[in-house]
């Protein structure tokens, strides 16, 4: 029997994919951000949207910086995601708080998380409606990579080791534990 859900949530019906870790600079310092609104846009040429509020830490430094990471973070570290999206960064440097390792990219200027089994390193492209009515930020995916172990073509659940987190509302989790063929 279905029942009715709120509009509010509504979202949740379709939008428990992996938790993103979004990372930036904002004059020198690091942002980052978990965020569970994110989708692909193309693949030819690969284009991601972020949605990001305004008056986040994290959107002011991919507007200021002009680039940004999608660092997708192994199951293991659901605790540490859960904190992260507890605090501010423009109050901490979290990768110091939590003792996150802050890696260079390989062609953006923002750090990169150690430890995520998945990188886009991303190019903020420039969308003036969709920045100021959505909040939606667009990236141009100029690097990629992830954990030969996790993916190949697709994230593996099915194998042992690492996997992605997905988030179904609130501060609840899941992970994923094998595919449905």
């Amino acid at each position: 029997m279905l029942k009715p859900v709120k509009l509010d949530i509504a979202y949740r019906l379709i939008g428990s994919g992996p938790v993103v870790l979004v990372s930036s600079f904002l004059r020198k310092r690091p942002a980052l951000t978990p965020i569970a609104w994110h989708m692909p846009v193309s693949d030819d040429p690969p284009i991601i949207a972020l949605e990001i509020w305004k008056d986040h830490f994290a959107h002011k430094a991919i507007l200021e910086t002009g680039d940004f990471v999608v660092n997708i973070p192994p199951s293991g570290m659901v605790e540490i995601v859960r904190k992260l999206g507890s605090v501010s960064g423009a109050e901490v440097d979290k990768f110091k708080k939590f003792g996150l390792k802050m890696e260079c990219s390989r062609k953006v200027k923002s750090p990169r998380l150690g430890g995520a089994i998945g990188i886009l390193e991303c190019k903020l492209r420039k969308d003036a409606s969709l920045l100021k009515k959505y909040s939606v930020i667009l990236g141009d995916v100029v690097w990629a990579e992830a954990e030969d172990s996790a993916f190949t073509d697709r994230w593996l659940p099915e194998r042992s080791g690492p996997r992605t987190i997905n988030h179904l509302g609130g501060k609840i989790f899941s992970v994923p534990e094998r595919t449905a063929l």
